[in-house]
């Protein structure tokens, strides 16, 4: 009987644990020299879980074989216990994962108002978004700046109606009148608990298996 006792206390405090436990989510994105690449960083626990994975767009080789991904997971500040991967992004695979994409639509009732309040839960650290624009003639660039905060105005917009931002985005732009070029840099920290994303997938699940009994019944009826 303590056995018991132990055994389901100790799943339930684990439980607890991981219904508390936030995702940190670091997101860079920079463009330099023709060259894009974007570093996805997941963790947890003061970045003590790390998964990492990284697309550099010079890395395509033909539209067939597509871009490669470098995959790495770290356990501990100094990165022991590493694990690399390395795979291929192909026109094949992004249709696969657009087929399911739309396929889950289909399927689950609501489901975009399952995302728009799960995303009500996600809290936006870091927002800095520095960019460096020239066209080679003054006033070219003077216009093409203003479009460029235009832009980040419209895009930080958006995103402060989907999550919360906690800090005020730091936003940069900086033109370069005697030559012509377009780098960007831009970092963004997000952070949500593992448990409203449980609560999403439990919601996306149930709502997927209704609509299916629907169908069913459906189908038995027409049959009728």
């Amino acid at each position: 009987m303590n056995g018991w006792l132990i055994f389901l206390g100790s799943t339930g405090i684990l439980g607890v644990l991981i219904w508390f436990t936030s995702l940190r989510i670091r997101i860079v994105y920079k463009r330099a020299a023709e060259n894009d690449r974007i570093d996805v960083e997941v963790s947890m626990y003061r970045r003590l879980l790390k998964y990492r994975f990284t697309v550099n767009m010079l890395q395509i080789e033909s539209l067939s074989k597509g871009v490669k991904v470098s995959q790495k997971a770290e356990v501990g500040q100094k990165g022991q216990a590493k694990e690399r991967k390395k795979m291929w992004i192909t026109p094949r695979t992004i249709k696969r994962m657009q087929r399911k994409f739309v396929r889950l639509l289909r399927n689950v009732y609501d489901l975009n108002g399952i995302m728009r309040h799960t995303l009500k839960y996600v809290r936006g650290e870091m927002l800095e978004w520095r960019t460096s624009i020239g066209l080679g003639e003054a006033s070219a660039t003077g216009a093409s700046v203003g479009a460029v905060w235009a832009i980040k105005s419209s895009i930080i917009a958006v995103l402060a109606h989907y999550i919360s931002l906690t800090t005020q985005p730091r936003l940069y732009v900086l033109p370069e009148f005697h030559r012509e070029m377009l780098d960007t840099h831009l970092v963004c920290i997000l952070r949500f608990r593992i448990g409203h994303a449980i609560i999403a997938v439990i919601r996306i699940a149930v709502h997927y298996f209704l609509k299916g009994r629907e169908r069913v019944w459906e189908n038995i009826r027409f049959k009728a």
